[in-house]
């Protein structure tokens, strides 16, 4: 069984790892890569197959492979489709309030792992004035990427930014309709990334999750590989990595600022996260 390697796929220009390619799909054995892959299916038809299940997908359908996923395509019809494939650690996302969609953190914060154990990969479908949007952007980030001409990384992120953020309220107005783990656990750390700065109960994050707390538990370490509270504090620490990186309040300020009570336990948890005290990564970080 194949494995896409990344050294491979972005060979071409590994400090700028997304891709975005225009194929006339045919028949591929079953592979997986080491990124993330985006399938947006533009015309025709053909049979796609996981590790999970295999069903038809036609013009309008949006697939997201996730890391180290597995899928091959079984028939195509003249099936034309964009691969969208990328690490998104490496790309200079900011996400600014992407994080308030559920649908958002449903597609890309939750792990392998989520989908493995849950046994599915994203899938919906988009169709008219939603389809016809996509439709353009996929052709300006085409254009890009056949041009290459200089700043054309600049606006090959600008169109990206702007395709996740209409296919994550696309997805997170499909996940209102249907009762999937995968939105559940995307609204949950929505509630958190918005709320982070205040103080959050474990039984706030349940009530939210509108499971019991037993597979709520289960299907969050699932989706993030640590426990709620330990998301949480992740959270407050990636926040004032920020703050210290971009602002000169104190050390207690930014520990209040974030979330945290107790500066001192703050300075705990940020050296247990980061391997350097608060103020050795301010100096480290800062010119």
């Amino acid at each position: 069984m194949q494995t896409k390697q990344v050294e491979i796929v972005f060979r071409h220009d590994l400090d700028f790892p997304l891709r975005v390619c225009y194929e006339n799909q045919n028949v591929t054995p079953m592979h997986s890569h080491q990124f993330t892959e985006i399938v947006i299916i533009i015309s025709g038809r053909g049979i796609h197959e996981t590790k999970f299940s295999k069903y038809e997908i036609i013009g309008g359908d949006v697939l997201v492979v996730p890391e180290n996923g597995y899928h091959r395509y079984v028939e195509t019809d003249s099936l034309v489709l964009v691969n969208l494939v990328f690490k998104h650690e490496n790309l200079p996302i900011p996400l600014i309030d992407l994080y308030k969609l559920p649908g958002f953190n449903a597609l890309f914060s939750i792990s392998s792992e989520h989908f493995d154990k849950n046994r599915f990969y994203p899938k919906f479908r988009i169709e008219g004035n939603d389809f016809a949007r996509i439709k353009r952007i996929l052709d300006e980030m085409k254009d890009e990427t056949i041009n290459v001409i200089p700043g054309y990384r600049c606006c090959l992120m600008g169109y990206f930014m702007v395709l996740i953020s209409n296919l994550s309220r696309l997805y997170t107005e499909n996940l209102n309709k249907i009762n999937e783990p995968s939105f559940k656990i995307g609204k949950v750390l929505s509630y958190i990334k918005s709320n982070f700065r205040q103080p959050i109960k474990l039984d706030k994050l349940i009530e939210n999750s509108g499971m019991s707390r037993s597979t709520f538990m289960r299907k969050f370490n699932q989706a993030t590989g640590i426990s709620p509270v330990n998301y949480l504090i992740q959270t407050r620490i990636n926040e004032a990595c920020s703050l210290l990186r971009q602002s000169e309040m104190n050390i207690s300020e930014i520990a209040f600022k974030v979330g945290f009570n107790d500066s001192n336990y703050f300075s705990r948890q940020f050296y247990k996260s980061v391997k350097l005290s608060p103020s050795q990564f301010r100096k480290k970080n800062t010119v």
